[in-house]
């Protein structure tokens, strides 16, 4: 397991230097770009480590992190029950939309995976509208989009490890 960590590691490296290089040969108008669409997908991978954190290994990683979590809120192995009347799921909806519509307002798990696809979806949108303004041939906008998309997956990947792997790190022997 040690192992496997420090490959992340020297792999999380890479990819850094990797982007630093990537960047440094863009221009100031490219960087703008990514700083906004990169912060979001940071953003939406530190969601993403902290939604696994708390799905996998609640209370050897999160809960150690934040001991004084409210556990009805944070912990999905008891929070899915909040969607229910009385915490029952035989008694129904807690309240019109509950189990559906409104499930982000009843736990944190709900919560955390709606607010990662919002900034999903925003980002996504804002990247489609101003590559859609874009002059760029198709072949050459197609390099360019892929590079983005490398790029933008490992800002996303980079954000999650630092949740998953290093933030809430699972504890060993617990």
């Amino acid at each position: 397991m040690k192992n496997i960590h420090k490959y992340s590691k020297s792999l999380l490296i890479l990819v850094a230097i990797a982007l630093l290089s990537v960047q440094s040969m863009q221009a100031q108008k490219k960087w703008k770009d990514y700083l906004i669409s990169g912060s979001a997908m940071f953003v939406s991978g530190m969601l993403d480590g902290t939604i696994e954190s708390i799905s996998y290994h609640y209370e050897n990683g999160f809960k150690q992190r934040f001991p004084n979590a409210n556990d009805k809120f944070w912990n999905p192995a008891v929070s899915w029950k909040n969607k229910y009347y009385n915490n029952e799921p035989q008694m129904g909806p807690k309240f019109l939309g509950s189990t559906t519509i409104f499930a982000c307002t009843t736990d944190a798990y709900h919560l955390l995976r709606t607010t990662k696809r919002s900034i999903d979806g925003v980002t996504l949108v804002y990247y489609m509208n101003k590559e859609c303004k874009s002059n760029k041939t198709f072949q050459k906008r197609w390099k360019s989009e892929v590079k983005d998309f490398l790029i933008l997956t490992a800002i996303r990947c980079a954000g999650f490890h630092l949740t998953y792997s290093l933030a809430f790190r699972r504890q060993p022997g617990i």
